[in-house]
């Protein structure tokens, strides 16, 4: 079963994304969005404008871990921080949730996006996973973004093999 499943197969067609003019704020409420439906999402996809035609080119993506960074870049480090008062803290830590919020999403982007074909095997977007070290892959054919396949939905389809030949 494991060489019969394709990326095609496991990819969510229904997947997080924003234009790559959003700010931090806005991909945060992407995500937070599509975890709600699901939550083992942890990336949303950056899309840009191709020319003039309609089509989005994937720009880069920002997962949970990268979200995480930004927070202790910008809000942890902040030097306001570690010289507010008890009383002040949640104010000073607002206004740095804020300030980072609203930086450009080029500072937290990763542009080195593992890419797979729908046509990929399991076999195939497994490697991808393990040799990116990413849990999660952008489906794209002819410079076109179809889905999102994550290393939640390979490991069901996985175990699901893995059990059933016990």
């Amino acid at each position: 079963m494991l060489f019969r499943k394709r990326a095609w197969d496991l990819m969510r067609e229904d997947f997080a994304w924003v234009e790559e003019s959003a700010s931090l704020a806005e991909l945060v409420r992407a995500l937070r969005d599509s975890q709600k439906a699901s939550p083992e999402n942890n990336v949303v996809l950056v899309l840009g404008r191709s020319g003039e035609g309609e089509m989005r080119k994937l720009k880069g993506a920002v997962s949970v871990w990268k979200v995480l960074q930004a927070v202790d870049e910008c809000v942890l480090r902040d030097p306001e921080l570690k010289v507010a008062r008890e009383s002040d803290f949640d104010k000073t830590f607002a206004r740095a949730c804020a300030v980072c919020t609203h930086t450009s999403l080029d500072r937290h982007m990763e542009a080195d996006v593992p890419v797979i074909k729908p046509s990929d095997p399991l076999p195939v977007v497994l490697e991808t996973f393990l040799r990116k070290r990413r849990g999660w892959a952008v489906v794209e054919e002819n410079g076109k973004v179809l889905g999102v396949v994550l290393v939640a939905d390979v490991y069901r389809e996985i175990s699901q093999d893995m059990l059933g030949t016990f």
